[in-house]
């Protein structure tokens, strides 16, 4: 096996796109079965289609089989999850004015996570901040103010589809 050089890393793929790679290559080879599911008949691709199949079912069964993300929503969600975080200077007043779209919307700031956290957000489209502070290194840090993490899973939710779980502020309003 040669050695991988610089530059020729493998891309990270999401969950969502080997889903939808998955469901494609079924429906291709199986017209007539509208549910997907593979024929019983043993035939010389019969462990492929069973491996397939159970990838599928439990992909289907994650956090992205179960929400309303598509492919199409995808790049605008990365791009937000990767831009930096912008910066508050005079000097920095003309490129933050540039990322406004509309004179009404807010300024979308970045959070600047690295590929692997921004595919592992992809992939489980946390709805907690236990969860969120599972998959980002440092959030904490990176993120200090909690309002500024709640707006962070509002923004995946609004993208997936799923609600946020709030219990967290309740069981701390309890301990008070």
């Amino acid at each position: 096996m040669e050695p991988l050089k610089n530059g020729d890393a493998p891309a990270l793929v999401s969950n969502l796109e080997v889903m939808e790679l998955l469901q494609e290559r079924m429906a291709t080879r199986q017209p007539d079965k509208s549910d997907g599911s593979v024929k019983s008949t043993k035939g010389p691709f019969h462990q492929r289609d069973w491996i397939e199949q159970t990838v599928l079912g439990y992909l289907k069964s994650s956090p992205v089989g179960s929400s309303d993300l598509n492919m199409s929503e995808m790049p605008k969600l990365i791009e937000t999850l990767r831009r930096e975080e912008a910066i508050t200077t005079a000097a920095s007043d003309a490129a933050v004015k540039k990322l406004k779209t509309d004179a009404d919307q807010d300024i979308i700031q970045g959070y600047g996570l690295t590929t692997a956290e921004t595919l592992q957000v992809l992939n489980h489209l946390p709805t907690s901040l236990v969860e969120l502070h599972l998959l980002i290194e440092d959030l904490e840090k990176r993120v200090p103010d909690e309002e500024k993490q709640m707006e962070f899973l509002k923004l995946i939710c609004q993208y997936s589809g799923r609600e946020v779980d709030e219990q967290e502020e309740s069981t701390d309003d309890m301990e008070e």
